[in-house]
């Protein structure tokens, strides 16, 4: 694989600031996904920076963002 090359995200849910980014990868026993969670926010320079930290109010968007996520893989495997 090139090196300069960027894996694009099989599908991404965003909940007000957090992100959930859906992976797809491909194993030995088959293709299955993976998701990642982040917070975006401007840093001090008005920056958009992202984080994996969450605080006591983005619990709710992350479980939003979960059960979005699950419901999308599910879909995409005929669940």
């Amino acid at each position: 694989m090139d090196t300069n090359t960027k894996t694009k995200p099989a599908h991404s849910i965003r909940e007000a600031d957090v992100k959930a980014t859906i992976w797809l990868n491909h194993g030995e026993k088959g293709d299955f996904y993976n998701v990642t969670l982040s917070r975006v926010f401007k840093d001090e320079g008005d920056k958009l920076r992202d984080t994996n930290s969450f605080g006591l109010y983005d619990l709710t968007k992350v479980e939003m963002a979960v059960r979005k996520a699950q419901d999308w893989i599910m879909h995409q495997s005929g669940e």
